[in-house]
């Protein structure tokens, strides 16, 4: 692999042309990866042009010490050399772009990026669109905990070839989707739900992942199901309200749930949901990973208590290690610096299964 120095890039002194200057921004390009995706399997690299511009990025790698401050020289510079007002605007956007990159995940833009999940047989592949982040809608981001779920779904074997019927599986606090949509790939109905100011989010990753779905046999919803009142969820088709679900006659034998704690309140809610909407069949089960965030160990601790209390035991539990990607960019070898998750995943029926 080929190292450049800043000072190997082309430098504003000597005037360079609008085309070298955008293909440096692109090579300066911190794009977070899917954390052990596979990098062929992005589906951008379908295209020609982004085949280029990710193989030109693999080949060449820029040394990170003076970058912040060569992008700053292009974002401060009239660039009156260049012409054309909508390029030389185009290279400023892009080298603001770079900036951000390089502030953490809180200052970039959307993004979307794949997140490969293994099945009992291959692997597929799920693009998943995070918009920009505002405020605390921490449910516009993928988090380690949802990653780590996505990828253990195959081992419990929800989905049975000796099945007539698809299971029907609730997702309960779906954020940008990737639980709820790596069950659906691997074959079940799951209907997916969040708040209101994250649902929007949520039905474009379910559209723009349902031709994979559909082809592993499976199929979404997303709907509006808010915890305080978990009575009942409104489900949407294009933007629009299809169906309203009610508690009272719309079970689910498999409950999801990941990364979903983030106050005193939520244990309580979240179960008092779950014991809603969870049939009840003996074999009825619910599956939820949460990481071991120090400000957050009570809420976990009072989530195993609440759920005990409504009959449900822990089936079989573990932990295990993930990333997330909240910190700040700029690492040596193009990808953000990762932070180390140790998450609690556990698996809940009741006594008698």
């Amino acid at each position: 692999m080929e190292v450049l120095d800043v000072l190997d890039l082309p430098q504003l002194y000597t005037k360079p042309s609008a085309e070298t200057l955008l293909e440096t921004l692109n090579l300066l390009t911190l794009t977070p990866q899917s954390w052990d995706v596979d990098k062929g399997s992005n589906t951008d690299l379908e295209h020609p042009a982004h085949t280029e511009k990710q193989a030109r990025r693999r080949a060449v790698q820029v040394n990170p010490q003076g970058v912040t401050r060569y992008l700053t020289s292009i974002v401060s510079n009239p660039l009156k050399w260049i012409h054309d007002d909508e390029v030389r605007e185009e290279i400023w956007n892009q080298a603001s772009s770079r900036l951000s990159e390089r502030s953490g995940r809180t200052a970039m833009g959307a993004l979307s990026r794949d997140f490969r999940i293994p099945s009992a047989t291959s692997s597929f592949s799920l693009s998943i669109h995070e918009p920009t982040l505002t405020g605390d809608d921490l449910g516009l981001k993928t988090w380690a905990a949802s990653y780590m779920l996505s990828k253990r779904l195959h081992k419990f074997i929800l989905v049975k070839s000796t099945q007539e019927t698809r299971p029907s599986i609730l997702e309960l606090g779906s954020g940008t989707g990737l639980v709820g949509l790596a069950m659906a790939a691997l074959g079940a109905d799951v209907v997916l739900t969040d708040l209101p100011n994250i649902h929007d989010n949520l039905a474009r990753n379910a559209k723009g992942n349902s031709i994979l779905i559909e082809q592993k046999g499976g199929s979404t919803r997303t709907g509006i199901l808010d915890w305080t009142q978990p009575a009942s969820c409104e489900v949407f088709t294009n933007g629009v309200v299809t169906e309203t679900l009610h508690a009272a006659t719309s079970k689910f034998p498999i409950i999801l749930a990941a990364d979903s704690l983030y106050s005193p309140e939520h244990p309580r809610m979240l179960v008092e949901t779950i014991a809603a909407w969870l049939s009840k069949e003996a074999r009825a089960q619910v599956i939820a990973e949460f990481p071991y965030r120090e400000a957050y160990l009570p809420e976990i601790k009072d989530f195993r208590e609440r759920m005990e209390c409504i009959g449900l035991f822990v089936l079989e539990e573990g932990e295990e290690s993930g990333f997330d990607d909240w910190g700040a960019s700029g690492a040596a070898d193009g990808e953000e610096d990762r932070a180390l998750v140790t998450c609690w995943w556990s698996h809940w029926g009741r006594r008698d299964q």
